[in-house]
Parts: C-alpha cells; structure tokens; sequence
C-alpha cells in the first residue's frame, strides 16, 4: 500500500502537479504515505484539523485558492499560495485523502487531476483488502490516552470499560471499585459497581457484595484471571453461569501496591484465553486504577482548599468567589443578601477557658447555623471567630427573618453573635461586603446580640417573627 502511495505521487508529479501528497487513516490520525518537492512533512493529522481535515471529515473535496484567507490552512513551507485536496473512498467509506499545494496560482485542471487520483488509489486501497486495522497495541495506547485526559473517577471508569469491550473482543465489562478501608477486598453493600456497559451490565449491577468479594479473591496475588467457560466449575462458580456469564476475564486495578478495583469483561459465549489480551487489559487496568487514585487525590485536595478545616465549613476564599457568581446570577425577582456574623466576647472565651474550648465554641455554633439556614442558603467561615451566610431574599424583611433565625440557633448554642446584614443594590461584592460589615459594627454598639440592616437602624424586639 505504501508503494501505491509513492507511485501516485510520482505520477502527479509527472503531470505537472506541484507538490503532492497522500495522508491515510491509521491509528485514528491521518497519516502522511508519501509526499514530493516537500523539505518538512506535517504528519499526524486529527481529522478535524486543516484543510486535509476538512475533505476527510466532510467526504468531500475542498479548493484553497488563497492560502492566506483561509484560517485552516496548515502550511508546511512558508510560500504556499493554493490547496487541492481530494478524499479517498472505498465502498463509500473515507480512507484519507490526496493532496496538492502550489506556489503560485492553482491551476484550474489540479481538480480534475487530483480527483482521479483520489478515485485510483480508493480502487487500489480496496483491492489490496482494505486499511490495515490497527493493531492491539495502537488500540491500548489509544485507550490509555483518552483515559488519561479524563478528570473525573466516574469518566475514567467509563471509558475505561468501553476500551476494554474494545479491546478484547467481548461484549460487556464492567469496573468494581474496592474501597480503601477495606483492604482485604471483602466488598459488602450494592454500590460497587463503578461503571458497566454491554448486554451483561444489569447482570453485573445485580452481583451481591459476597459475589464480588469471592471475584476479588481470585486475583488477590495481583494475577489476572481468565475463565473460557466450559464444564466442570465448582458450585462456588455457579453464580457466573446463573448470570449469562459464558466467559469472564478480571483484571487487578493495582496503585501503589494496593488492589483498588477490578477491571472485568465478560461475553455470553465460551471465549478461549488470549495471554496477549490478557496482558492489554492488565496495562488498561493500572493505567485506569492510577488515573481514578489521582482524580480522588486532586478532588480530595480541592475540597481541603476550599473547607475550613476546624468547622467543616467553605472558607474565605470560597466565601469570595460565590459571593461575586451570586450578584451576576440573581434572579430579577430577588436579591443576595449577604450576613456576615461574629461571636460576641469570643476573646474571653479563649482568655478564661483556652484555645481549645474556643475551638469547640466554632464547631457548635457552625453545626448550629448551618441548621438554621434555608435550602440553597450557605454557611462560611471567613476568619477567626466571623461567619459569613450568603442567600437570595425576596426583600429587606426575609433577610433579617433568617438573621433571626441565626441568633436564635447561636443562643441556643451558648454563643450569642452579632450579624450585619447588607442586600446587593447593583454594586460590586467588595461593596456589598463592606456595607455587610459596617451594619456588624453597628450591631456590636447596639449592645450585642443582635443583627442589624445595612444604613437602617433596627430594634430587634420589633422585627416579626
């Protein structure tokens, strides 16, 4: 094939064709076979990119008469002026494509010449049986690849199982997640079956906790496992069969030395054993047990960033950011109220008691006025003894209900709080911050324990209930 690829382009050189090309589809890329007059080759071409990219993924040719005026245009020496490029079909289907560039003006007959060419080397393509398929090591790296730019356990999990349905020729997998305080694999519970796919998937989400604990114990010394069906299984194998389970292969998903999952295909027929898709699936398997450990990792990392470790709560950082995402998404019905509170005589507490009562002091009240906050209302803590709550109110009075409802819960709790209380009017966080501050300073002279609005003096004992 690759000599097919060199005889054409010789061939439109010879008819006048400035500098030809051929890209094929091989390992999900476009390949550069052959290319003439060319000093750089751009190769590995996805097929959603340049102009190439174009005729392949739309099927259909595509004229550049102006290099410069097309911003898909990949240039591969820098006085390239115009671009034929003609995809190559066989049996309707997109095989690459032939491709032509000039230096000066694009001759009006390239189309028709490129055009045949693309038709002859279809011809010859699927005379010769066709693309080779890729192999099973491209397919792995393939694999191996796009779960690596996955993010999330579930995602990863995800596409791990359908590359493994790939990848071995079966109809179904499935991934079971070992939890980590459980590091003899004994898998209790129904929830363990992270992500499956194919005809067997309801089968495997239906495998009880001591059915998967006896799988795990079948690559508890880190071996695959490979079951092709067939008679003469013990009756503690029974429940594969009882499953529509015809073959089985599992896979340890092994990171840091500890097994945290298995990787599991599985097909409704008899399957012989392969040791080389045996060996793809186990480098599937650690490269997915690494990526899903380093997902849990860095989301465990983020959630320790942005939580106040001593109460739990969202800290100052966190407090800023959905304070600003809050003014640009309030409903035009309602508005965002910002309270800010601080525990009055939180000093003498530490002074008379110590550091350590005072730390007990933060996490009652913190469980307290989370308990005293609506749905959809949230609880920081933004410094040292200062809570802060952000909610959407309809007007002045709901706000200052919820502050009451706060001082109520932090009374309750033996630690009575000051709130100020400030409404977004069309002003910036930092703004609707300060004004939220200030009304805290006038609620600490009005003699503590109380909450107060922003510019409007308030005697708490009016307020209705």
């Amino acid at each position: 094939m690759r000599d097919a690829c060199e005889g054409l382009t010789d061939d439109l050189l010879a008819l006048g064709v400035e500098l030809p090309s051929v890209y094929l589809l091989v390992g999900r890329r476009l390949r550069c076979q052959a290319a003439r007059g060319y000093f750089q080759v751009v190769d590995g071409f996805p097929t959603d990119v340049g102009v190439i990219g174009r005729a392949v993924t739309s099927g259909q040719p595509v004229v550049v008469e102006d290099a410069s005026a097309d911003p898909e245009f990949i240039a591969a020496r820098p006085d390239l002026r115009g671009e034929v490029c003609v995809p190559v079909l066989a049996d309707g289907l997109v095989l690459g494509a032939v491709n032509a560039e000039s230096t000066g003006s694009l001759p009006a007959d390239w189309l028709g010449i490129v055009e045949a060419a693309g038709h002859a080397l279809g011809q010859r393509i699927k005379d010769l049986g066709g693309l080779p398929a890729e192999s099973l090591n491209q397919r792995l790296l393939h694999a191996v690849l796009e779960i690596t730019l996955r993010t999330a356990p579930e995602a990863i999990a995800e596409h791990a199982v359908r590359a493994a349905v790939d990848l071995s020729g079966m109809d179904s997998a499935c991934l079971i997640d070992i939890p980590q305080d459980d590091p003899d694999g004994g898998l209790t519970g129904d929830k363990q079956v992270l992500a499956a796919v194919g005809p067997l998937a309801a089968a495997f989400a239906e495998l009880t906790g001591p059915q998967l604990a006896t799988m795990a114990s079948w690559v508890s010394g880190g071996t695959s496992s490979h079951f092709p069906g067939g008679p003469g299984a013990p009756p503690t194998y029974a429940f594969l069969a009882d499953a529509g389970i015809g073959a089985l292969g599992l896979h340890p998903m092994l990171a840091g030395g500890h097994l945290v999952g298995l990787l599991v295909v599985a097909h409704r027929c008899r399957l012989p054993h392969d040791p080389q898709l045996v060996e793809a699936l186990e480098l599937l398997a650690a490269q997915t047990a690494t990526s899903i450990m380093t997902a849990r990792s860095l989301a465990d990392l983020r959630r320790r960033a942005d939580r106040d470790p001593l109460t739990g709560l969202r800290n100052l950082s966190s407090f800023d950011a959905d304070l600003a995402a809050r003014l640009s998404s309030t409903p035009p019905e309602r508005a965002c109220a910002c309270l800010l509170v601080d525990v009055d005589g939180f000093k003498e507490v530490n002074d008379q008691r110590g550091h350590l009562a005072g730390d007990e002091v933060l996490r009652r009240l913190a469980v307290a006025l989370t308990g005293a906050l609506r749905d959809g209302d949230e609880l920081y803590r933004v410094g040292g003894d200062e809570f802060a709550a952000l909610l959407y109110v309809r007007s002045e009075a709901d706000a200052m209900h919820v502050a009451d409802r706060l001082l109520d819960a932090a009374s309750g709790a033996g630690a009575p709080v000051s709130i100020g209380v400030a409404l977004s009017a069309a002003e910036p966080a930092t703004v609707l911050r300060e004004r939220a501050d200030q009304a805290l300073y006038a609620a600490k002279r009005a003699g503590r324990n109380t909450a107060q609005l922003a510019g409007v003096p308030r005697d708490r004992g009016n307020a209705s209930r």
